[in-house]
Formats: C-alpha cells, structure tokens, sequence
C-alpha cells in the first residue's frame, strides 16, 4: 500500500476497462491523527481467505482534494 504524494498527468493509451471489481473504502487514523482514506480492492470474484487486496491506496486531506479537483474536471461538479 502507498500514500499519494502528488498526481501526475499521464499519457498512455489506455483502453476502457474490461472488468469490474468491488471498491473498499475506509477511514484510517494514524497516531499522529492525520487521517487518511483508505481504497483498495481485490481480483474479481472479490477476496478469498487470506488473501491482500490487489490494489491499495491512501489518501490524505491535500491528496483527496486534490483527487476531487481532478474528478470535478473530468465529470463537472459533484
């Protein structure tokens, strides 16, 4: 799992995707209280006994606006 320091613009060919997964959301505090949030997700069929999720990210405050900046322009507001 990784903390998004920044976003950078891409510019890969990317296809739409040819799958979908659950999303798994939460709110995570560290000691220090700064709060992050928490998504991740796992393979298709969704997660197995013992298994890590695929996926993970965290965000904090300045990342999650930012991240909002980004889909606000890609969608208008929400």
């Amino acid at each position: 799992m990784a903390r998004i320091e920044k976003f950078v613009v891409g510019n890969r060919d990317v296809k739409p995707p040819q799958s979908a997964v659950d999303g798994y959301v939460q709110k995570v505090v560290a000691e220090d209280g700064t709060v992050y949030l928490y998504l991740y997700n796992y393979a298709a069929g969704g997660p197995k006994p013992g298994d890590s999720p695929t996926q993970s990210l965290h965000f904090d405050y300045t990342t999650a606006k930012a991240f909002k900046a980004i889909l606000d322009e890609a969608f208008g507001p929400l």
